[in-house]
């Protein structure tokens, strides 16, 4: 019987009414268990939207099963009906959907908002479908869509949307809204031969591949300012991945190769943003202005021509950052243009300027290098270059 505490719940359910009552209750449904209809219930659940926090804890959480695909329409961001062959489930209360190992069609582009109730916020949908050639249609709110095994097709709709692409050949548009889009699931796993588009908005292509060794990690290559395409080679398995309408773009731990000397820059000079984080990177601009940021490890950064920001430390936003303590090269060739170094730590990091002559004056915000013909680099808040 449900009790208000953390609940498991299966069938047969044969016609019957469930209410699960209050906690976070986890419920397992398929076509074998009958049509019913479920309350999943609404106090006691501490659910969190956040997909950073470990375990994604709370919420009621609805579990179809079997490998027949289900087809889901959602009516509000917690409510909906599922059908797998002849039987029907209709449900309340439900924060999260677990799919099927079959092909599922997921549909929450209808979706209203539900409203906050017994602790927990107003959200947008947490689908995560399985296994299966899965096609999921997200709603206009803040979706954390996982496809799951299976060649998945996924429109996220509006919304501040995270997207997750797990192994097989997936094809995702991000639609209206800031997407944080991950390729790769971080440990050794295959991610897929995959073609992601961010859509309108301002985008992250979050690349989270590394091998077992932590030192292999991504080939990053742009053809134009938010395109390009990205090599794998996970589990001794070599992937692809193509991507649009990316504003943004990271890689994780291990050592990476950005590459966007071959990109295509607009009439607005707008170059990459770009943040290796972790690892031993080697990170190459475009001749655009591009703002490329090398985070934690031994990194080396060619900023190429156009007016750069070029953090050390993975943290461009904040012109008074400290360096990393490791050692850092980054490198200036004539015709750079006007560049802004971040993070820079004096008598660890090389500054690689090929031999040229400069001037140097201290400035209320950092040391300025005066290459002459346009050319010169801020040190920002460095004040011991001199």
């Amino acid at each position: 019987m449900p009790t208000e505490n953390n609940d498991q719940i299966r069938g047969p359910f044969g016609g019957r009414t469930i209410n699960a009552l209050g906690g976070d209750d986890h419920i397992y449904w398929g076509g074998n268990d009958g049509s019913a209809v479920l309350y999943a219930g609404e106090n006691n659940e501490r659910f969190d939207p956040n997909p950073y926090s470990p375990g994604n804890p709370g919420g009621d959480r609805l579990f179809l099963t079997g490998n027949q695909g289900a087809k889901v329409w959602f009516g509000s961001t917690e409510e909906g009906t599922v059908t797998i062959g002849n039987a029907v489930l209709k449900f309340f209360g439900v924060e999260r959907l677990f799919g099927t190992s079959g092909d599922d069609h997921i549909n929450a582009g209808n979706a209203i908002l539900a409203p906050a109730h017994g602790g927990t916020p107003t959200h947008g949908m947490s689908i995560y479908a399985g296994g299966g050639q899965d096609r999921i249609f997200g709603s206009r709110f803040n979706d954390i869509i996982d496809g799951g095994n299976g060649n998945d097709t996924i429109w996220a709709g509006d919304g501040d949307d995270f997207i997750q692409s797990s192994p097989g050949h997936d094809y995702i548009h991000g639609g209206a809204g800031d997407e944080n889009i991950r390729w790769g699931l971080g440990d050794y796993i295959p991610p897929g031969n995959d073609t992601i588009s961010g859509g309108a908005g301002s985008d992250l292509i979050n690349i989270w591949v590394v091998n077992s060794d932590e030192r292999t990690g991504a080939r990053v290559y742009y053809n134009t300012a938010e395109s390009g395409y990205a090599i794998s080679t996970m589990g001794g398995v070599r992937n692809t991945l193509r991507f649009f309408e990316m504003e943004q773009g990271w890689t994780h731990r291990a050592n990476d190769t950005v590459d966007g000397s071959g990109a295509s820059i607009g009439a607005d000079r707008i170059g990459i943003n770009f943040n290796t984080r972790w690892g031993n990177d080697i990170l190459i601009g475009t001749s655009g202005n591009d703002t490329l940021e090398g985070g934690e490890g031994r990194d080396t950064i060619t900023g190429g021509r156009g007016n750069d920001i070029i953090s050390a430390n993975g943290e461009s936003y904040n012109p008074r950052a400290p360096g990393d303590g490791e050692v850092d090269t980054l490198r200036f060739q004539p015709g750079h243009g006007s560049d802004t170094v971040i993070g820079f730590d004096t008598g660890i990091d090389i500054l690689d300027v090929g031999g040229r002559d400069y001037s140097a004056t201290e400035r209320a915000d950092g040391t300025l290098l005066n290459f002459g013909n346009g050319d010169q680099i801020l040190l920002s808040y460095v004040f011991d270059f001199i």
